[in-house]
């Protein structure tokens, strides 16, 4: 039973770093998750919160300070809550995510760590990485602004520019809110209808698409879109309604209303087009060398039968396609497969099927229509792969399983089902998100003999 309760204040020395980002002391054995701390620190804190297993602190004073602490560069840090290790250099974040890693592997299986290859965090080339922005539109004081909401609350947080997104981002951002502000728009509080405004930018070839979220259509939009597209950069501006509650930012359809349908880009040897709605990694130059890596791996591997789950746009399939036999790639997301079957098309692709569907359903019918796959190819998302995905793998027993995550948790509790059938050739780590805790992992799992 611990004695502590809120507005307390104690020393901690910070043993840890947990999957937020924050440190972790430990007052009588009970955990305390302290946002913005770093390991091996001496901290006091407020406590701001006190659970049966846990409690939260903020820091009050710093006695012993890292080494490895820095002073963050975005104003808004403090408030925002988009990043939360921004205060660690670089490299130390690197090991950080190498040891995230490690630790849901410790807690949630029962593989023996020391029979396992686990490489070094590959770092980013960049930290101005995101190629897409989905911000919130509010009414505030001075008028109407862009922004985040703190972490935890509903508190809006103006942004003018987010030093994370790259410069396309930022510069559209501000030209899209000058053009809402002429026209004098406003959100649902001061009797308009915006709620979001979403931006994805190609840094390369200077282009950007626009959409607004909102809560109904209005004639002035198709205005705003024509004035819009007068910016050389600006290629597509669209709509989309969401009126219903949730966290879901889109609506069901996205309506076109200047310019272009498509953003085109490229991905290694890939042409590429992108809606609105298409998925499409944020941190690109990441993905490339992610990609790159599991080409790689393949060089070898010829006339393979692929399946390629929760795909995307299809970019590793395709990419894998110019060796294999075939190519199934699934996806729930009927967008992303639309644009998946014009990139192919675009790009001479025949050996390559798609599917909008969910794994659990379609990966089972294709092996009853007798076809099995050699590689399996899987970019789950956080909550990681369904009890009836990881049956269907382990029945299939492909010869090679490449599984991208982004979440250790989930990746370790699905190895701990998988090992009756897979083995890990090697395990790496990926900083797709510079500044934040979020760590992306290659798992590279073999049949076992």
């Amino acid at each position: 039973m611990n004695n502590l309760s809120v507005g307390t204040i104690i020393g901690l020395e910070i043993r840890g770093m947990g999957i937020n980002g924050e440190g972790i002391g430990y007052f009588n054995k009970l955990a305390v998750f302290v946002p913005g701390a770093i390991q091996k620190e001496k901290v006091y804190v407020e406590i701001k919160e006190v659970y049966d297993k846990y409690a939260v602190g903020k820091i009050t004073e710093i006695t012993e300070k890292s080494t490895k602490r820095v002073e963050p560069f975005c104003k808004f840090y403090e408030e925002c809550g988009g990043c939360t290790m921004q205060h660690i250099e670089l490299v130390e974040q690197l090991k950080i995510k190498q040891q995230l890693l490690m630790e849901a592997l410790k807690k949630y299986t029962s593989l023996d760590l020391s029979k396992i290859r686990i490489e070094k965090t590959v770092a980013s080339d960049d930290v101005d990485y995101r190629n897409k922005s989905q911000m919130p539109l509010r009414d505030t004081s001075f008028g109407l602004a862009l922004g985040l909401f703190a972490p935890g609350s509903n508190r809006f947080v103006f942004i003018d520019r987010c030093p994370i997104q790259e410069d396309i981002v930022n510069d559209v951002n501000s030209k899209v809110l000058t053009a809402l502000l002429k026209y004098k728009q406003h959100t649902k509080k001061e009797g308009g209808v915006l709620k979001y405004l979403v931006v994805r930018g190609i840094q390369e070839s200077e282009c950007a698409q626009v959409t607004f979220v909102l809560e109904e259509y209005r004639e002035i939009f198709q205005v705003i879109a024509s004035e819009l597209v007068k910016n050389k950069e600006i290629k597509s501006v669209s709509y989309t309604i969401q009126n219903k509650s949730g966290v879901q930012i889109f609506g069901d359809k996205t309506i076109l209303l200047s310019g272009s349908e498509y953003l085109r880009d490229e991905m290694l040897s890939l042409k590429i087009r992108l809606s609105a709605k298409s998925f499409y990694q944020l941190n690109k130059k990441q993905s490339e060398k992610l990609y790159s890596e599991i080409m790689l791996d393949m060089k070898d591997e010829k006339d393979d039968i692929i399946f390629d789950g929760y795909s995307g746009i299809g970019i590793l399939g395709l990419l894998l396609a110019q060796n294999a036999s075939h190519v199934y790639s699934v996806d729930l997301n009927s967008d992303s497969i639309k644009n998946a079957r014009i990139i192919a098309r675009e790009n001479d692709i025949k050996n390559a099927t798609f599917f909008s569907d969910r794994i659990e359903k379609r990966f089972p019918e294709l092996v009853r229509e007798g076809i099995k796959p050699d590689i399996v190819l899987l970019d789950p998302p956080r909550s990681g792969l369904s009890k009836e995905v990881i049956d269907t793998l382990n029945e299939i027993a492909a010869k090679k399983v490449y599984y991208v995550s982004c979440n250790p948790s989930t990746l370790a509790k699905n190895l701990e089902e998988l090992k009756k059938v897979y083995s890990i050739s090697y395990m790496r780590p990926y900083d797709f998100f510079p500044e934040t805790a979020h760590v992306e992992t290659l798992c590279v799992l073999e049949k076992k003999e």
